[in-house]
């Protein structure tokens, strides 16, 4: 998603993620589209990154297995032990954000922009396929590298070291494999080597493996890969106390809100629960709740809204979450009367018309401009 970097800062970080010492100017902030061009307007609101205390904790484990120059400044070259680089493990949930987290802070702190082959200046993305096998991410590597007349027959360690090879000559130092989960099952003591071969024997790059927790029991739980475990730094990404995820998702919406050119109506601005209802039924994923607010913001603008209501949540969790919670907490129940027990009583009480009706059928185009609460 595109952050807002000035020079590491983000929209509602908590915790700012630590500057460099010496400031570069470069700035991978796309500028937000106009109004009227609708679809750049929603594919820029998709495409933004809301940091969180996960970028700084990734952040120190980047310290430890890279260089820095005589500023501080973190490099792209790994920092070797007796001729041996490190790495670090990304480990949760899926769709939890892992990804876009790595990505976001490389990109950051490294100066770093990905091509769509996922090729940078000195690191690559790969995404492990579901089918994937060991010599087919070998390949895969060389292909994003330019090199694709690949031998008749290879055995793996000959694309193995061609891929090395390959990764040498484009001087990429940092390897970022996702998915890598994808992996487990297809002969687990090769694909130890597999990781290991990236950190050791010459290869000297600092990988960056991103998975999902049958990852971290296969490089921590078994007793097998203790020399892999001893070379990856565990990140695995725990759950934010529940006041600072309410944080983060009012000030993500707040933010993103205004970015796209909305307003709330006050089924959402009145309603003290609705960061409530969004964490709830994401489950408590960061990840899953960020995602929901900019999908159902999308919604809006696609629809020609002038405000973002509490319907726009109820069908996009109806249509992509429910399979995730089968309790949508969109659906009027008796927030209307918790939300007027805090406001209190009188004049400003809230009434069930304030929060819409979940059971009419969306309004699209011009006449949802026209609404104003």
């Amino acid at each position: 998603m595109t952050e807002m970097k000035q020079p590491l800062k983000h929209v509602e970080l908590k915790a700012p993620i630590k500057p460099r010492k010496s400031e570069k100017k470069t700035c991978h902030k796309s500028a937000r589209p106009t109004g009227e061009d609708v679809p750049a307007l929603c594919k820029w609101i998709l495409d933004r990154y809301v940091s969180s205390d996960w970028d700084n904790q990734f952040l120190e484990r980047l310290e430890m297995v890279l260089r820095r120059d005589r500023d501080g400044n973190v490099l792209a070259e790994p920092k070797t032990f007796h001729g041996e680089a490190m790495g670090i493990a990304v480990t949760g949930p899926s769709r939890d954000g892992k990804s876009t987290l790595v990505l976001r802070v490389i990109e950051r702190v490294l100066d770093e922009q990905f091509d769509d082959k996922g090729l940078g200046r000195n690191v690559i993305y790969h995404r492990v396929r579901s089918s994937a096998t060991l010599k087919g991410v070998y390949t895969d590597l060389c292909t994003a590298t330019g090199f694709t007349s690949f031998p008749a027959r290879m055995t793996v360690p000959e694309a193995h070291n061609l891929a090395i090879h390959r990764l040498r000559l484009a001087d990429i130092r940092i390897v970022i494999l996702d998915e890598v989960h994808n992996l487990l099952g297809y002969d687990n003591r090769a694909v130890n080597l597999f990781l290991k071969t990236f950190l050791q024997d010459g290869g000297g790059f600092c990988l960056i493996a991103i998975g999902t927790e049958p990852l971290r029991t296969f490089v921590y739980d078994r007793s097998e890969n203790i020399e892999l475990a001893g070379r990856l730094l565990d990140f695995s990404l725990e759950r934010f106390p529940r006041d600072s995820s309410l944080a983060l998702i009012n000030g993500a919406l707040r933010r993103l809100v205004a970015d796209a050119g909305l307003r709330l109506r006050s089924s959402i601005s009145r309603d003290p629960y609705f960061a409530d209802r969004i964490l709830d039924g994401c489950r408590d994923s960061y990840g899953r709740s960020m995602r929901l607010i900019s999908t159902s913001i999308v919604l809006a603008l696609e629809e020609g809204a002038a405000v973002l209501d509490i319907e726009d949540f109820r069908r996009i969790f109806d249509l992509k979450m429910l399979h995730f919670n089968p309790e949508n907490p969109f659906v009027l129940s008796d927030w209307a009367t918790r939300a007027s027990a805090v406001d209190g009583d009188g004049g400003n009480a809230l009434r069930d018309s304030d929060f819409g009706d979940a059971r009419k059928a969306r309004r699209r185009g011009k006449s949802r401009k026209g609404a104003s609460k």
